[in-house]
């Protein structure tokens, strides 16, 4: 009788036979490899951020979160205390400047607008993994990898709750607050350039991961292995083995 296959292993080995230092020599004359883009939608407590961390580890490129709404602070010339989260509600990327938008005059639309499409554009030329933003919409047409972490409401307000050490309907509250703002920013600030700007629309992106009962640490295996198959060089800086 066969044995049984372990699929985490599985996962591995075809992984680290694509990555033999055999398979990635390139020639002296190999052009410049397509950056590694990566872009994380996340439901809130469903561990995108956990996820952007192992993967920024294992492939020694750099997360951009925060520091995309500081890119877009500077270039607008706003004060940057209009981006920084106001409190833990928005702690997990939602910028009370986003917040604003839903009740803000078509100019100001049209302006954080034109500086967030500068700013991930001129990002997603290097490496790097792009946090939320509607960054997966506005590279719908660059070469990238898209991705969407998801949980119920359930258990994401359970990874909240003992996160903050808060009682869990005021973590079920949070999560079904900041998901519903995140829909509705995504919808108010691409909504009327595309006809399924929906977070919800699953044909936005390229891999959709339930955390449910899968950790993020069962997932990165998936994740790279999806990357590869995908035509991305892993191998940035000789990290992987």
């Amino acid at each position: 009788m066969a044995a049984s296959l372990d699929p985490h292993r599985y996962l591995e080995s075809i992984i680290a036979r694509d990555f033999h230092p055999a398979s990635r020599q390139r020639g002296t004359g190999s052009p410049e490899p397509t950056p590694l883009v990566i872009t994380i939608s996340r439901d809130y407590g469903a561990g995108g951020g956990e996820i952007a961390r192992r993967l920024s580890d294992c492939l020694g490129i750099p997360v951009h979160d925060q520091a995309i709404l500081e890119r877009v602070a500077m270039q607008a010339k706003i004060a940057a205390c209009h981006f920084k989260p106001h409190d833990e509600n928005v702690a997990a990327g939602v910028s009370s400047f986003v917040y604003s938008l839903l009740t803000g005059t078509g100019g100001h639309l049209e302006s954080y607008r034109h500086y967030l499409y500068a700013v991930i554009l001129d990002l997603a030329r290097q490496d790097c993994i792009l946090m939320g933003r509607g960054a997966h919409l506005i590279l719908k047409n660059h070469r990238c990898f898209r991705l969407r972490t998801v949980g119920s409401r359930e258990s994401c307000a359970r990874r909240i709750a003992l996160r903050f050490d808060i009682p869990s309907g005021e973590a079920e509250r949070r999560v079904m607050e900041i998901n519903d703002k995140r829909h509705k920013s995504i919808l108010k600030l691409f909504g009327d350039d595309l006809s399924h700007a929906s977070l919800n629309h699953a044909a936005n992106f390229d891999l959709i991961f339930n955390t449910d009962h899968l950790s993020t640490e069962d997932w990165l295996p998936v994740i790279l292995l999806a990357l590869q198959q995908a035509g991305f060089n892993l191998n940035r800086n000789g990290t992987l083995p």
